[in-house]
């Protein structure tokens, strides 16, 4: 009970100083103290009961109708009846909508708009209903909508974007850790708003008279940029910093323009809010894309390292079976040529042993192709050696030069198999089709993983480049881990007039991945 009286005291001197301030504003905007209450402090009162507990509203509403009185005694031509009742009639409204008042943002945005329209019309219809001489002599129906609405508009998000920063986010608790962190200033950002809040005060102010009417047309430019960089809360933030510059521009003004300013400050208001939820909206489906992206990356990644793993596996279990069987065929063989000595059972013995070293071979081929037995024992700098050894480069007339410029250490099973893979399937194509004589392959590890093969061939077409299965699985497979694949070849036809010097041929495998 304490601590709720407490915070009740506190929250009506808080609301109370507020209140009438805005309406201090207010009145020196609009010079009519029934539609300043109708302005700024009603829209106050709207945004805070939205976002506070009900147990509350009544020290509220105790504060605003005691402001109201007091009002009226001072000024004795205010009509304090009609606003006093359309301010109770908003109680029982606010109490319906404030249960549907959750959720995510498009939702509670749907309620902010739905209340600022019916306290709209709930001000119109009492207001003029009561007091049918009109608070002033032009449209003051029109009027009383048009100053509910600009009012809502632009305090009832800024209520809600105050509750959200400081009740629905994490704060970091005040610990002697906070010293070491760093205080970020966005200077850039902050000299471009006060750049532009500077410059559309001094065009509200400076401009000549026949221009004076496109100068609210100036206005645009900081909500769509503060929408671009901060989505709907930095054009909200944009619409009130243009809020003050109008206000504080035009002083003097008649009946017509506090129109047109009102109703510049509406769409201004609305166009800023519509436009940046769209950028926002847009924002969150990138973000939840990335996220999906990443998801789909890290399981393309586990598909791959299952992959491997059944391939290791596999080719573990068939190289023992296999290795076993046949040594136990060769033995067999032996053994029948020293039982047997007819040349027809020697030369069948013969037959059999030199078929079961056939298969013994194919076989080897077959589980090198499946998983790489080097590649686990000597690592992938051996393995790729091991693969030139396998297609004689060197007798072939290629000199292959490597530079392993990182620690393998850092390289995952699925990342190794896949340099790997690519090592193999590129040194096969250059040792079949490029009549290159020199070969560079350059692997880095910084920020993410380069591996760069780079050969002096006669290169192919650019239309032709994963026309190939085995270019475009490296590029496949190299997508999936979220990497970039990229080949620059320069193409050499002797038959064409215009081709390129010798010099300039060859052709450039570039892999980018990112560490797993």
């Amino acid at each position: 009970m304490r601590q709720y009286l407490l915070t009740s005291l506190g929250g009506c001197l808080f609301f109370i100083c507020s209140w009438f301030c805005l309406w201090v504003i207010a009145f020196y905007f609009v010079g009519d103290p029934a539609l300043a209450i109708l302005l700024f402090p009603f829209a106050l009162r709207l945004g805070i009961t939205l976002h506070t507990a009900a147990r509350y509203w009544l020290i509220i509403y105790i504060a605003e109708w005691g402001l109201i009185v007091l009002l009226a005694k001072v000024l004795h031509d205010l009509p304090w009846w009609p606003i006093l009742i359309a301010s109770g009639l908003s109680w029982p409204l606010l109490w319906c909508l404030r249960r549907y008042y959750y959720g995510d943002q498009w939702r509670q945005l749907l309620v902010m708009a739905v209340s600022i329209i019916a306290t709209a019309m709930i001000n119109v219809v009492v207001v003029i209903g009561l007091n049918p001489i009109g608070l002033i002599s032009v449209s003051p129906a029109a009027m009383i909508v048009l100053i509910s609405i600009t009012g809502g508009l632009m305090l009832v998000p800024t209520c809600y974007l105050l509750w959200s920063f400081l009740f629905s986010r994490s704060w970091i608790p005040l610990t002697v850790a906070l010293i070491s962190r760093p205080l970020e200033l966005r200077y850039r950002d902050l000299c471009l708003y006060a750049l532009l809040f500077i410059t559309n005060i001094f065009l509200q102010i400076n401009l000549p008279d026949e221009l004076s009417r496109f100068a609210p047309f100036c206005l645009a430019i900081p909500i769509i940029v503060f929408a671009f960089r901060h989505g709907w809360q930095g054009a909200l933030l944009g619409t009130l910093l243009n809020s003050i510059a109008l206000i504080a521009a035009r002083s003097d003004v008649n009946n017509m323009e506090i129109t047109d300013l009102l109703l510049s400050l509406s769409a201004q208001s609305l166009t800023g809010i519509l436009l940046g939820l769209g950028i926002q909206r847009q924002r969150d489906l990138n973000r939840k894309l990335s996220a999906e992206l990443g998801k789909n990356h890290v399981l393309s990644r586990q598909l791959i390292k299952t992959e491997e793993s059944v391939r290791r596996d596999v080719a573990r279990e068939l190289h023992d079976e296999i290795g076993q069987n046949i040594t136990a065929i060769r033995m067999q063989a032996s053994i029948l040529k020293r039982v047997e000595t007819t040349p027809v059972t020697q030369q069948c013995a013969s037959t059999i042993e030199q078929l079961s070293l056939n298969v013994y071979d194919t076989a080897k081929g077959l589980l090198s192709r499946l998983r790489p037995k080097t590649l686990d024992d000597l690592g992938l700098a051996k393995a790729v050696e091991q693969v030139v050894c396998d297609l004689k480069l060197e007798d072939k007339g290629i000199d292959v030069a490597m530079a392993w410029g990182h620690s393998q250490q850092q390289l995952c099973d699925t990342t190794s198999v896949t340099l790997y893979r690519i090592c193999q399937e590129a040194l096969n194509n250059i040792a079949k089709y490029s009549h290159a004589t020199e070969v560079i392959i350059e692997l880095n590890i910084d920020q993410k993983i380069r591996l760069q093969i780079e050969d002096n061939g006669i290169g192919f077409k650019a239309e032709d480049a994963f026309k190939g299965f085995g270019l475009r699985g490296i590029r496949e497979r190299v997508e999936v881990l979220g990497g970039q694949c990229s080949i620059i070849s320069n193409h050499y036809d002797e038959s064409q007039h215009n081709a390129l010097p010798k010099q300039a041929t060859g052709t450039i495998l570039v892999i980018v991945l990112p560490l797993a």
